[in-house]
Parts: C-alpha cells; sequence; structure tokens
C-alpha cells in the first residue's frame, strides 16, 4: 500500500460528500498500481482472504515477444489494449468446508466486458464457468466424486430462472423469474462520492462507490489511488484490507 496502512470502521462511513463521475473511480480501481489484499468477514467473523488484482493490457506486451528491452525503441509510450481483474482466495462455508474461488474477467478498452471465468472448489466438487459476450453463451463445468458434466448455456436462458432451476433439480423460488426480469430492466446504477475513513486517529480521503441491485445495498471503498480498502456487502459480509489487522 506503498507504505500506507488504513483503517476503517463501519461508524465511520459517512454518508456525505462530492459526487464524482463513477468513471473516474473505475479507471483508478482499473490501473491501481497495487494489489488489494483483503480479509473476509462474515458478521465481524474472519471467515477468509482473497486477492484483487488489476491489470492493464498494453502494445508493449506483444512487442515483448519479438525485441528485448535493449532494442525497444526510446520514449516509447504503452497503449492499453483492454484490463483484466481477478480475485482469488478462500472462505468458510456452512461452518467447516472451504471454498477456493478464481475468477478474471477481461474488460476492452471502453471497458465493456469480453470475457469471465469463474473456477471453485469445495472438495470434492468443481465447479468452472466460463461466459464470453460475443458469442452470448455460459459454459459450465461439474467435476466430482460421481463423475463430470457440462452444459452450455445461452444468455436469453436466463431470462426465465425458474425454469433453469428446475432443469439442474433446485427448487423454484417464489418470485425468481420476476425478480430477474425487474435486475434486467432496471440494471445496475452505480453512485460515486468522496468520502472519509479513518486512518489511525487521523482522517484520510476516499472514493465511495455503491449500489444498490434487488434490494441490497453494495457499498465499495477504495484509495485515491483505486486500492481497494473495505467492502460492504449483503448479510453482512464485508471484505477488509488486511492493513486494518495492523491497528
Amino acid at each position: 500500500m506503498n507504505g500506507l496502512l488504513w483503517r476503517s470502521q463501519s461508524a465511520a462511513h459517512s454518508q456525505i460528500g462530492s459526487a464524482v463521475p463513477v468513471a473516474v473511480v473505475w479507471s483508478k480501481i482499473l490501473t491501481a498500481p497495487d494489489n488489494s489484499s483483503l480479509d473476509i468477514y462474515d458478521h465481524d467473523k474472519k471467515t477468509g482472504f482473497c486477492q484483487w488484482t488489476a491489470t492493464v493490457g498494453s502494445a508493449a506486451q506483444a512487442l515483448d515477444h519479438r525485441l528485448s528491452d535493449d532494442y525497444a525503441p526510446d520514449g516509447m509510450v504503452a497503449e492499453p489494449t483492454g484490463y483484466e481483474l481477478s480475485v482469488n482466495g478462500n472462505a468458510a462455508i456452512f461452518g467447516t468446508n472451504r471454498v477456493r474461488f478464481d475468477a478474471q474477467i477481461r474488460l476492452s478498452t471502453n471497458e465493456a466486458w469480453q470475457d469471465f471465468r469463474l473456477t471453485t472448489k469445495v472438495r470434492p466438487t468443481t465447479v468452472e464457468i466460463h461466459a464470453v459476450a460475443a458469442a452470448q453463451k455460459i459454459l459450465i463445468k461439474v467435476n466430482n466424486e460421481d463423475g463430470a458434466w457440462q452444459r452450455s448455456l445461452k444468455f436469453s436462458d436466463f431470462e426465465h430462472p425458474g425454469a433453469l432451476l428446475a432443469e439442474f433439480g433446485v427448487p423454484d423460488f417464489p418470485g425468481v423469474d420476476g425478480a430477474a426480469s425487474q435486475a434486467v430492466a432496471v440494471g445496475i446504477h452505480w453512485e460515486a462520492h468522496e468520502d472519509w475513513m479513518n486512518f489511525g486517529h487521523s482522517r484520510v480521503r476516499v472514493y465511495r462507490l455503491e449500489t444498490e441491485f434487488l434490494g441490497q445495498r453494495i457499498r465499495i471503498f477504495t484509495s485515491r489511488i483505486g486500492e481497494i480498502l473495505w467492502v460492504d456487502a449483503p448479510n453482512k459480509i464485508t471484505l477488509r484490507n488486511e492493513a486494518f489487522s495492523h491497528f
């Protein structure tokens, strides 16, 4: 964290602050110079850990395959060809079992998503999900002690999640189709503000991103250079930068 240790408490989050363009904050997150090491808490009980990494793809990466640094043109400025966000870690679920997860999402230069991959492992089951925006398809692979299977789905299949759950042998939840339709119609609308967080006995300026999805509030606090400091997720799940443990 460039030598800085940040500390936050939920009570210290203010709900005021000057509005800033969401694109400005997302740009800082995508180009943050440092990774974010986050502890996972469930109702203030630590249950896991994850690492958040943002990578900028550049034209210089392709050039490196053909030219050594000694012969690269002087003054060459790398032009971004896209971005990649990844998060990997593990957390306890159902008290004793632990789930390991590894996710990556690739974005274009205009920050539109192109490719998403997620792998989760809960012994003895491994689930892999791969979604491709251009193909409008999702591939799901499951491997467990009973064998392996895979299924390819279209994005349109998720317009009726009740029927989809039934195909996988999962009981339908009342109102799930209506909730899905509402979520698609409304979309996810983010807001961004300047805010303050406690740093020892001092206060430091941060950014606060927040949205509401299906009635659940989500808040992300970042440093001024885009490092993830704190995430308030539904059901009292929080992600806290590991530097908090120093206090």
